[in-house]
């Protein structure tokens, strides 16, 4: 059965900030949503400044993370009439179950904070290495009085984002496309629902043909990198790092937790994915098989270093 966009209905919600040009955070007029995370109270609206192909591809995130069993906020893909007339542009909705004790913490503070504090000259751009994060949050949660096992949790799911991005091919998990969230109230910490996944299998490409070639494939591949960065890559301020040389450091310093997150990521494949995608109204043909070519590689890629790191450690 084909996703049918449905009409958002505007009146149940208040425009609350335009964050900026195109994308919209909204909240429920109903004040009782906002002391409950059953139900969600606020979303955000992406349009306009998106293509047809990127709002579908947030969706497909959203689905393929769900289907991983991957913490990734909830997704609705959304035809939102037009003020001027009667026809429909496309628009996103993302959004996660929150109540007003929640509040979102950009990581980008706590790593600042955490560098300055051991006198480091490195600089903070749009990126930071994978094991900068985990000890800058890990002092963050200490500070805090909060239990290891929290701190455990944070790092399986941050692995876990990291192993889905390498997957799926998206390039853009930068410092402010990810959070830290907090509840005031129990002083909880963990990290929030992925979001922004719309760079994900080339989708943000103009891939008219259907079929890629080798070397276009191959190109495809070796330029959507990991923008969470290796340590060497962040002391020489690149903004993106290799994604094997990336995925073969993950198993070497993080395996427990990056042998877990490839288990979780294997239980979709290219016949699954294209099923998905043939549920999804208005997802070209030629859309589709570059995708499932490109899923295909990238799953080739990662398998080789997998066996070969399987071997290293017999």
């Amino acid at each position: 059965m084909k996703y049918i966009g449905k009409t958002i209905d505007l009146k149940k919600y208040t425009l609350y900030d335009e964050i900026r040009k195109g994308l919209y955070e909204y909240r429920a007029r109903n004040p009782e949503l906002l002391n409950d995370r059953k139900n969600h109270n606020r979303f955000y609206f992406k349009r306009t400044i998106w293509t047809e192909d990127t709002h579908i591809s947030e969706f497909l995130g959203f689905l393929l993370g769900k289907k991983n069993g991957i913490k990734v906020c909830e997704c609705e893909l959304y035809k939102a009439p037009l003020l001027l007339n009667n026809k429909f542009d496309y628009g996103v909705i993302s959004y996660e179950k929150t109540c007003q004790d929640d509040i979102l913490i950009s990581p980008g503070l706590i790593i600042k904070d955490f560098l300055e504090k051991q006198n480091s000259d490195k600089e903070i751009y749009n990126g930071t290495d994978i094991d900068t994060i985990m000890d800058s949050i890990f002092g963050y949660m200490n500070r805090n009085g909060r239990p290891y096992q929290e701190f455990l949790d944070f790092k399986q799911d941050f692995i876990n984002m990291a192993i889905y991005d390498l997957k799926y091919m998206n390039p853009d998990r930068r410092l402010n496309n990810w959070f830290i969230r907090k509840n005031k109230k129990t002083g909880q910490l963990d990290l929030y629902p992925m979001f922004d996944n719309e760079m994900i299998l080339g989708f943000d490409n103009d891939l008219n043909d259907g079929k890629l070639s080798e070397e276009t494939l191959e190109k495809e591949d070796l330029k959507r990198k990991s923008a969470i960065l290796l340590p060497k890559d962040f002391v020489e301020q690149k903004s993106t790092s290799d994604y094997r040389e990336f995925m073969e450091y993950l198993l070497k310093k993080y395996p427990v937790q990056t042998t877990k997150a490839l288990e979780q990521v294997s239980n979709v494949t290219a016949e699954d994915l294209e099923e998905i995608l043939n549920s999804i109204e208005d997802v070209r043909e030629e859309r589709t098989k570059s995708a499932v070519q490109l899923f295909n590689k990238r799953e080739e890629e990662l398998n080789k270093i997998y066996e070969k790191h399987k071997e290293r450690i017999r």
